[in-house]
């Protein structure tokens, strides 16, 4: 008779507290939908980022200059000049414009490829630091001694954020200037901060989407760079099949896996993984050494 040797159960010196992970996307995407843009005529669906199969274009430095000086000035005007004409905006004290869209426009008209500057990160991102730093800030408020410690409020409201950010993987870095300026200098626009920060997000996506998509392509996703396309089942038996019988890595592997994710260079081919999202310069640079294998 056979003994099979027993493993001890893991123990807490066996557990790795700085492995731990928790990704929302794995729970949120398998309820959400895939982009319609496909369905839409290729005119609209072409300024909402979508290219089918073709790969955009690389362009140069002074392209990219060229645009993103036309885009934050049209955003920043745009965002500031709406913000200025809502009466409710002005009676409540709000600013011109919030200053972390300074920021903001570098990120939509400049590193458009940046995972910082999709558009989930964008609304989220500075949607959250504005309800924390208002909420942090009328917390600090219902004290007198902690209300005057706004060095503190800003600092807590900042840290939140950045934390909130990190775990639901929408970092935007300007958003966390907009929790702190909440508490330190807006504290008198109170909640109405908040539709002047999702106002100003809508704007300046929208001159985004215009801009970016003349030479370039904007935004490389709207929500996450996973696929969420359903696959048929057809599909689903066929991908098995190929997985069992070949020896080759398939560029399509599910990235919840424990696999490495790699990309594979071959003559005149370059595969990637779905999840994996590369800027128009780095697939060409890919392209150009897969055409120079022999």
């Amino acid at each position: 008779m056979v003994h099979q040797p027993q493993h001890a159960p893991p123990t807490s010196k066996d557990i790795d507290l700085s492995r731990w992970h928790f990704d929302i996307d794995a729970f949120l995407n398998p309820y959400l939908p895939a982009p319609p843009w496909r369905w839409l005529p290729r005119p609209v669906s072409h300024f909402l980022g979508y290219r089918g199969d073709q790969p955009p274009k690389a362009v140069g430095n002074l392209v990219i200059a060229f645009w993103a000086l036309i885009g934050a000035f049209c955003g920043v005007l745009i965002v500031a000049e709406v913000s200025m004409n809502v009466p409710s905006f002005q009676a409540h004290h709000a600013p011109i414009i919030v200053a972390s869209f300074g920021a903001t426009a570098v990120l939509e008209f400049s590193a458009i490829d940046s995972p910082f500057a999709q558009p989930r990160n964008v609304i989220v991102g500075q949607l959250a630091a504005s309800i924390i730093g208002v909420a942090i800030g009328k917390l600090f408020a219902l004290n007198p001694h902690a209300h005057a410690l706004p060095q503190v409020g800003g600092a807590l409201a900042c840290a939140i954020t950045v934390a909130f950010m990190a775990i639901t993987n929408t970092t935007h870095p300007p958003a966390g200037a907009t929790a702190l300026l909440a508490v330190t200098e807006a504290y008198e626009v109170g909640w109405y901060l908040v539709p002047v920060v999702l106002l100003g997000c809508v704007l300046i996506l929208s001159v985004a989407l215009l801009i970016n998509n003349m030479q370039r392509r904007f935004p490389v996703y709207w929500w996450t760079p996973h696929s969420l396309a359903r696959p048929r089942p057809e599909d689903t038996e066929s991908v098995r099949h190929e997985k069992q019988s070949s020896v080759k890595p398939n560029a399509s592997e599910d990235s919840f896996t424990d696999t490495p994710e790699r990309i594979i260079i071959q003559r005149g081919e370059v595969l990637m993984p779905d999840n994996l999202w590369i800027s128009a310069e780095e697939r060409e640079m890919l392209e150009r050494v897969s055409q120079r294998i022999q």
